[in-house]
């Protein structure tokens, strides 16, 4: 069992982050207004959770071809830095609501067993 000492890494890696944020938003979305995370003020994914989809494609064409990797990896960066923030927004707010529980962070899509913080061999490090 994960205990409140234990802190589930948050990815480096842009793909992992990506897909990170894509399960935290998508699961905000599917709550609504039940949802703890639109107790965020700042960082919040009604600001940020549309960005999460934008990310993916700039990375995707980054992906696809390299004459464009310049500005779309500057674009992408900066997009991943805000959803960095919102996950990392939305961890810290859920491990206080999971406290007793940490594990119920694997419902949203922290996992400590998967993430791979230190892990930067696909890309730039964010």
């Amino acid at each position: 069992m994960t205990t409140f000492d234990e802190r589930i890494p948050i990815p480096n890696n842009p793909v992992e982050l990506i897909d990170l944020g894509m399960k935290v938003y998508a699961i905000h979305c599917v709550m609504g207004i039940k949802s703890p995370l639109l107790a965020l003020q700042s960082n919040s994914w009604e600001e940020n959770g549309p960005e999460v989809n934008n990310a993916m494609r700039l990375h995707e064409l980054v992906q696809e071809n390299i004459n464009l990797q310049k500005g779309y990896l500057f674009k992408r960066d900066e997009l991943i830095i805000k959803i960095k923030a919102s996950i990392q927004a939305s961890y810290d707010l859920l491990s206080y609501i999971y406290c007793n529980n940490l594990e119920d962070l694997g419902y949203w899509g922290f996992d400590k067993n998967k993430s791979s913080a230190t892990d930067d061999a696909d890309n730039q490090e964010v």
